[in-house]
């Protein structure tokens, strides 16, 4: 597990997640029930695993280092590491037809279209029959603009796309999109939703969504931010040492 892996986990937990509002994720509660079994796709650092009951939940990351946080933090969670899913022959570590609800938290901008159509077909083959997706997604707003470039700027997912395009994208893979709201909170717009699958559906090979236009050009200073508040915590780290030694030698 590298330093930079551990010092972003750090950052994301500490900066990122309080950022994403204390009643951002209430909706969920409304529509889970206990008894329930759930797949938390993407888990993070595992926070959201306490809106479902420890028997009912499995968080699935890829990130090796959240994993170990979620672990550490909520010991009565199920969290497992899982590789990428990159062809139509890799599988998520679970049985079909297996779970009742899918959720999404804060995720799928992180993905580029191809892969989440291999997600979605995950989706549906580990959901129950009446199963469905929950789901949490940045999305651009045209009379929101400020709050689009803002988004772009600090988020380093590069798929920051409209409802419309996330419900096409949907509907591209045959699930049936019903809106619950757009919350609005420290820059950003955050859409809620729900995702059933659709029995008269059909599968669309051929869809695509693309980087927002706002990418293009937010893409340098969000790589800027990222690696370079490192570069400058150390930085002053040395600079506080040197300091330090010289008046000591003084």
């Amino acid at each position: 597990m590298s330093l930079f892996s551990r010092l972003e986990t750090f950052a994301y937990k500490h900066v990122f997640v309080p950022r994403q509002g204390k009643h951002t994720f209430d909706f969920i509660g409304d529509l889970y029930s206990k008894g329930e079994k759930v797949i938390d796709f993407g888990s993070g650092i595992g926070t959201n695993s306490k809106l479902f009951s420890p028997g009912d939940y499995i968080g699935l990351e890829i990130n090796k280092s959240r994993v170990a946080e979620s672990i550490r933090a909520f010991p009565d969670y199920n969290f497992q590491a899982i590789p990428l899913i990159n062809t139509e022959n890799d599988r998520l570590p679970v049985k079909d037809n297996s779970h009742d609800i899918v959720f999404i938290s804060l995720c799928l901008h992180h993905i580029d279209s191809k892969t989440c159509k291999l997600l979605f077909a995950e989706f549906r083959r580990i959901l129950k029959k009446g199963g469905y997706i929950l789901g949490i997604e940045p999305c651009i707003i045209p009379t929101s603009i400020f709050s689009n470039i803002i988004m772009n700027v600090v988020d380093r997912g590069d798929y920051i796309i409209s409802e419309a395009d996330y419900t096409d994208m949907y509907k591209s893979e045959s699930f049936n999109i019903n809106p619950i709201n757009i919350v609005r909170t420290f820059g950003y717009n955050l859409w809620q939703y729900k995702a059933t699958i659709s029995e008269n559906g059909n599968i669309n090979k051929d869809f695509f969504t693309k980087k927002t236009r706002y990418r293009k050009f937010t893409k340098p200073i969000n790589t800027f931010l990222t690696y370079g508040k490192w570069v400058a915590l150390i930085f002053i780290i040395f600079l506080l040492l040197q300091y330090s030694i010289l008046t000591y030698l003084n």
